[in-house]
């Protein structure tokens, strides 16, 4: 299993202690790290924040394993994500993503992205088309089973940007045209990545924020942090 996240800080509050005192210069940026998950040897890998630099580390981290003769079986990406809607979503809950939206990749008619109107998709494997739209993986999907109520098994729709939303009418143009729960910054390249390599790809997100303008009782970064601890026991990775 190759667990990943965009920063050294997600990735010490993903990883269970247990008997090592980890720290963050233990999980380097684009180095993979041996990482018993459960019965299985994993590696660790922080991928750096964003699309391109989460492509740029799954590219470089899968192609380091492979020289090294590691066979990996499947992807799981752990991090923070922004809410469309802390009612729904709220602060600190855990969801696993079901589908990552690139809003960014495609026509742009001087209104919106339109991905089908472009002429080239960004890969083919001669069953689908990979254009703006990503399905991942569930846990049944990887051998795993969720226990206890940590994470809400019913998945959600993320969108991948560049760009953090920050205005009132940027977010009512994504979820108008997207209808997603989270936004995040990773989740669409680490999931390209793992469908190129051929490996499935679980994403849980922990709310850390309201998407858009925020006040301060609307967002919670630390304790968004500590929720992420919860996620390797509630899949019986420790």
């Amino acid at each position: 299993l190759l667990l990943c996240a965009a920063t050294a800080a997600e990735m010490l509050a993903a990883v269970p202690a247990g008997g090592a005192s980890y720290t963050e210069s233990d999980f380097p940026l684009l180095k993979p790290v041996p990482l018993r998950l459960g019965k299985e040897a994993g590696v660790a890998c922080v991928t750096g924040v964003g699309p391109v630099n989460a492509a740029l580390g799954m590219g470089i981290t899968l192609a380091q394993c492979s020289a090294a003769g590691q066979q990996l079986r499947a992807v799981i990406n752990v991090g923070l994500a922004g809410s469309f809607d802390l009612g729904r979503w709220p602060l600190g809950s855990l969801h696993v993503v079901r589908e990552e939206i690139w809003p960014e990749y495609g026509l742009h008619d001087g209104r919106q992205v339109v991905a089908q109107a472009f002429g080239y998709p960004q890969w083919s494997d001669g069953r689908q088309e990979v254009r703006d739209r990503l399905s991942l993986a569930g846990p049944a999907e990887l051998g795993l089973a969720l226990r206890g109520a940590a994470i809400g098994e019913a998945g959600v729709r993320s969108l991948t940007v560049a760009g953090v939303s920050a205005s009132v009418l940027r977010v009512q143009h994504l979820r108008q045209l997207y209808a997603p729960a989270l936004e995040n910054m990773e989740g669409f390249a680490v999931a390209y990545a793992a469908a190129r390599a051929g490996l499935p790809c679980l994403e849980i997100r922990s709310v850390s924020n309201k998407v858009g303008p925020r006040t301060a009782e609307e967002k919670d970064f630390p304790g968004a942090l500590r929720q992420l601890g919860r996620i390797l026991p509630a899949l019986n990775l420790v």
